[in-house]
């Protein structure tokens, strides 16, 4: 479970901490902002507060109430196997924390896609478990089965849903010479699975033509050809228009500006199950706004409730003058295990402040 950093004997520079991080943290329609200049904190503090934040805002936006507990971890070689097929391994390796083959979605939209491996039983039969989320419509773009098979002869692989009536979801006509990976298309039957509450899809594979049990034709002895499934999808959420750039903080001026701040996954001990990138830059607005300077470039709603919320808990009095907030800001891309080990890449909007300006 992710740890909590408590208030109690370390109020202070906390409670200061959490006042600059009200620049940040506005609710929508509720303005207002406390004062911004701000005494030094210690450096221990303001690194346990920015870590303990970067948590619960990356669980948060991942609809998780703690850090995913990997027992059964994927094998290494299944995962870069994968990728690798997805044409994706090399732009995360590289650590840039972004895809560039993916298609980019709307600034309000959050993409997804998950990469769920399969339990073999002995039968032929696959089974996924796959997460939903509650309250999130979730719009599937592409479903997709990958198979390693063994082909010595004309034979045609049929996939129905085990359990429901025989509709064939996808099937694939192989040749004597057809032994490889192998794709089948389940759409639009994952988009009718993702709208209920099961989440265990069991897949039923048949084939005509074989002369043996259709499970000695999938290579499952080896960890690189483990079948799996990809899924794409999106879910619509609300979002912000934000306007012009501002410069990164320096030691010469009081005025609004960006803040830097990176926290390593491996340091937190969160790496076990963020796959990439190698950890989160998390920025933050600080700084003076004088009245010359108020609307310029405009008002910046943030999602960061997690230190508002600390604020309203302390009774930190919120005045009416110009802040400090965000008015640029950036997807972050992670590769993570979900709780049930499957390997998921998503695009979490509006994570990485890139500029601040005086609302």
């Amino acid at each position: 479970m992710a740890s909590t950093y408590s208030l109690q004997g370390n109020w202070t520079p906390l409670a200061t901490l959490a006042l600059l991080w009200t620049s940040l943290a506005w609710v929508e329609g509720k303005p207002g902002c406390p004062s911004c200049r701000m005494p030094p904190l210690e450096p221990s503090a303001e690194k346990a507060f920015l870590v303990e934040v970067a948590k619960q805002q990356i669980l948060q936006k991942l609809n998780l109430s703690e850090r995913p507990n990997i027992t059964h971890p994927v094998p290494r070689v299944a995962v870069a196997n994968a990728l690798r097929r997805l044409h994706m391994g090399k732009a995360w390796t590289d650590g840039l924390g972004h895809v560039s083959s993916w298609e980019k979605t709307e600034s309000d939209e959050q993409g997804y896609e998950i990469i769920s491996f399969a339990e073999t039983e002995p039968s032929g039969l696959l089974q996924f478990q796959l997460t939903h989320t509650k309250g999130q419509a979730m719009h599937i773009l592409k479903a997709q089965l990958w198979l390693h098979l063994k082909a010595h002869q004309n034979i045609t692989i049929q996939i129905y849903v085990a359990g429901q009536p025989p509709v064939v979801l996808g099937q694939q006509q192989l040749g004597s010479q057809g032994s490889g990976w192998h794709t089948f298309s389940l759409m639009p039957a994952l988009q009718s699975f993702f709208e209920h509450e099961d989440k265990t899809l069991r897949l039923e594979l048949q084939c005509e033509g074989c002369h043996s049990n259709i499970a000695s034709l999938m290579t499952t002895s080896s960890n690189s050809h483990q079948p799996f499934l990809v899924v794409k999808a999106k879910i619509k959420e609300s979002g912000h228009r934000v306007t012009k750039r501002s410069l990164s903080c320096d030691q010469n001026s009081d005025l609004c500006c960006r803040k830097d701040y990176y926290v390593n996954f491996r340091d937190i001990g969160w790496n076990d199950w963020i796959f990439q990138p190698e950890g989160y830059q998390i920025n933050y607005c600080m700084g003076e706004c004088p009245m010359h300077l108020a609307g310029v470039p405009g008002v910046a709603a943030s999602f960061h409730t997690t230190v508002f919320n600390l604020v309203k808990a302390n009774n930190i009095p919120i005045s009416g003058h110009s802040c400090c907030v965000p008015t640029q800001r950036r997807a972050l891309s992670l590769l993570y295990f979900d709780p049930n080990s499957n390997l998921i890449k998503t695009d979490i909007p509006d994570m990485v402040v890139d500029a601040c300006g005086c609302s």
